[in-house]
């Protein structure tokens, strides 16, 4: 293959690894990543070889004159975005070779020592830091399980962050006046939501006999694996978490109100008017960017069989399949953290924060009788209102709630 075909391979392979990338593709992203080293080796060889042949024939190479070689007429590659790329990769193949017990180059060793001393000087732990690929990968997974979790505001901040929220005006709020009277002074309700984080931890076993696998394989099963755990710890803990070893849940917050303004309440199964009833809760500020989340379950059995008067469903399926469709207006999305026979609805994106407050690590412990090793992923997350007004929750009413 000439060289300038293998410049354009390289150019495409770069640009769809980019896009795997992008969309938590880690699996897809390393194997084009690895075609992209091998398309380099030949480059090098053919750059060595015409190198050595125009010092032989007295006309030294310049190196200006192979970067412009190796430069793709069609689709020019910045070299500071490749370096960054080929860093990245660099970090993962080493991050899963250390993990497996496998020896590092001293390039591959160089970055996986640097990438970790950021890391180990700002925490106390002495895990080994996963690589963003994997962790996007893990949190991707997460989102599109419970997409509550995907909608909230989310931060990156070590440590406790602090957000202050305006919770009203207690007095002095505008007002009509006589020209010969003055309007009351304006006094402000004030508040915080600090978020110091809950820690998060999820055990994967591999034997000895597994470890034999190669580095993308061990990305792949180390993403899927702790995805589905921790995936599920989170999702669930944004609608149901206690506050105690967890974040509190959008839907506790809601229940634990005094006087519960937030909650519609039904009998039997869910009306038109308990959903036009419970959508009127909903501040109008937040009221067009709400959306319905609901379990399967409850969506086919409740929510899809609503009708007007004239006996029409009001739920439009989405026949492009890009959502599940739409209720008054509002985009219905499937999350498996809502409690059967609940519909939750609110605006996420505006009225719940939430942060990662140390990064995602990874530390390793062998077990000879086993012949195992246990894979600890540890990070610290949090997640917290700025208002209620932005959410209501629709639930069944109980014996215990109607007395």
């Amino acid at each position: 293959m000439k060289k300038d075909e293998l410049l354009k391979q390289r150019a495409d392979l770069m640009a769809n690894a980019k896009k795997d990338i992008a969309n938590a593709k880690a699996d897809e992203a390393q194997k084009k990543m690895d075609e992209i080293k091998k398309i380099d080796e030949k480059i090098e060889k053919m750059n060595v070889a015409e190198a050595n042949l125009k010092a032989l024939d007295d006309k030294p190479a310049k190196i200006d004159d192979l970067a412009k070689e190796n430069k793709n007429l069609g689709d020019e590659i910045k070299l500071g975005k490749v370096d960054n790329t080929i860093k990245k990769a660099n970090y993962v193949d080493a991050f899963a070779k250390t993990m497996l017990g496998k020896k590092l180059t001293p390039a591959e060793n160089e970055v996986f020592v640097k990438e970790n001393a950021a890391f180990s000087h700002s925490t106390e732990n002495t895990g080994t830091l996963i690589p963003d690929t994997v962790v996007d990968g893990i949190f991707k997974i997460a989102e599109e399980q419970y997409p509550l979790f995907a909608d909230m505001k989310g931060y990156n901040v070590r440590g406790t962050l602090t957000i202050n929220k305006h919770d009203g005006i207690v007095s002095g709020d505008a007002q009509w006046v006589d020209e010969s009277s003055q309007a009351d002074d304006e006094q402000n309700d004030f508040g915080q939501l600090v978020l110091k984080g809950f820690e998060l931890n999820k055990v994967a076993t591999l034997t000895w006999k597994m470890k034999s696998m190669s580095e993308s394989d061990f990305i792949s099963f180390l993403t899927q694996e702790l995805a589905d755990r921790i995936g599920v710890a989170l999702g669930v803990a944004a609608h149901q978490g206690n506050g105690v070893k967890s974040p509190k849940g959008v839907e506790v917050q809601l229940k634990a109100e005094a006087g519960t303004p937030q909650v519609a309440q039904y009998t039997g199964n869910i009306s038109y008017k308990d959903v036009t009833g419970a959508l009127a809760k909903i501040h109008s500020s937040y009221a067009a960017k709400s959306a319905i989340y609901v379990n399967n379950a409850t969506l086919w059995n409740q929510l899809a069989n609503i009708t007007d008067t004239n006996g029409r469903p009001l739920f439009i399926a989405d026949p492009t399949g890009n959502t599940v469709g739409q209720l008054f207006g509002h985009e219905v999305k499937v999350d498996a953290g809502v409690l059967d026979g609940e519909v939750l609805i609110g605006d996420a994106a505006d009225t719940v924060v939430k942060n990662v407050n140390q990064a995602m690590s990874l530390a390793q412990e062998d077990h000879v009788k086993g012949r195992s090793t246990d894979y600890g992923a540890y990070t610290i997350v949090d997640f917290g209102m700025l208002t209620t007004k932005g959410f209501v929750l629709i639930s069944p009413k109980t014996a215990s709630t109607s007395k």
